[in-house]
C-alpha cells in the first residue's frame, strides 16, 4: 500500500473537442481534489508508440516528467510510460 500516491487510469477529450483545454480542465480538476484529499503523487501512463505523440506532449505541459518505460509492455514494440507529478498543497 502506498502512502498518498495514486495512478489516473484514462483521461479522455473527444477529438472533435481536443485544443480547448478541456484536458488540461480535467487534469486540473484531478489533481485538486486529490491534493485536497492529502494526495501527494499522481502517475499517469501511456502508450510509446508514435500515434500516441500528442498524448504524452500533453502530459509534459501539464508538469509530468517520465519516469519509468517498460519495453514491449502492450505488445512487441509499444512500451508503457509512466509520468509522475509531485501534488502539491495549495495555499489558502
Amino acid at each position: 500500500m502506498t502512502q498518498g500516491t495514486w495512478n489516473l487510469l484514462l483521461i479522455a477529450v473527444r477529438p472533435d473537442c481536443q485544443g480547448q483545454g478541456r484536458g488540461k480542465a480535467l487534469m486540473r480538476y484531478v489533481e485538486e481534489t486529490l491534493t485536497a484529499r492529502g494526495a501527494r503523487l499522481l502517475l499517469v501512463e501511456t502508450s510509446g508508440l508514435a500515434s500516441f505523440d500528442r498524448t504524452r506532449e500533453f502530459y509534459r505541459k501539464c508538469g509530468y516528467s517520465e519516469e519509468a518505460r517498460i519495453r514491449d509492455f502492450y505488445k512487441a514494440g509499444d512500451d508503457k510510460i509512466v509520468y509522475r507529478k509531485a501534488l502539491v498543497p495549495q495555499e489558502m
